[in-house]
């Protein structure tokens, strides 16, 4: 577990760095264009930890999720898938929320403690909660603004395709993740 959490130390870290703008700004004028693929590079070796920490953890139970965990779970991860939409395009919730991803890891992270009681579950969605909240504190702090540009109709789009990718994501979830929430038949 101990590489499980190191990883989400890195992923916060290097997701970070753009919610602070000095910081940004420095490794900007160092690295110069190569700062975006230096940024890509780490985040996925990041995430490849993460995935890596996550599979080779024992499940040690920690509580037992209530049982209306299931259900707050779908809650959660569809305000999460919501937020991601909002993020994706350029309507007025995304000048409303100012930082719907932040949010939305948020979301998605409480959510899944919802329906799982173990170390590890907490170590992963408790330390991607805590990144969401973070960013989204740092980005209040340093007063983050959206671009200005709204377009027309992206706030239904943005909606649809949040619940679009919810719905798809509930019916891989069994494939990609190994654990299948849901199947209709």
């Amino acid at each position: 577990m101990t590489l499980l959490a190191a990883a989400i130390v890195l992923f916060a870290l290097f997701h970070l760095i753009p919610a602070s703008p000095v910081l940004k700004h420095k490794l900007l004028d160092r690295f110069g264009s190569t700062y975006h693929a230096i940024f890509g590079i780490a985040s996925l070796a990041a995430l490849g930890l993460i995935i890596v920490g996550w599979r080779m953890a024992e499940f040690i139970p920690l509580y037992d999720p209530p049982v209306w965990g299931f259900y707050a779970t779908f809650g959660f991860v569809l305000l999460a898938f919501l937020c991601l939409g909002i993020f994706i395009f350029r309507g007025l919730l995304r000048q409303i929320l100012r930082l719907p991803l932040a949010v939305g890891v948020m979301c998605w992270g409480l959510g899944h403690l919802f329906s799982n009681g173990d170390w590890a579950s907490l170590i992963l969605f408790g330390g991607l909660a805590l990144y969401g909240f973070s960013h989204l504190i740092m980005g209040l702090i340093y007063g983050y603004r959206p671009s200005p540009e709204v377009r027309d109709g992206h706030d239904v789009l943005s909606l649809l395709g949040g619940a679009a990718l919810y719905g798809l994501v509930i019916q891989l979830h069994g494939i990609i993740i190994g654990v299948p929430v849901l199947q209709l038949k």
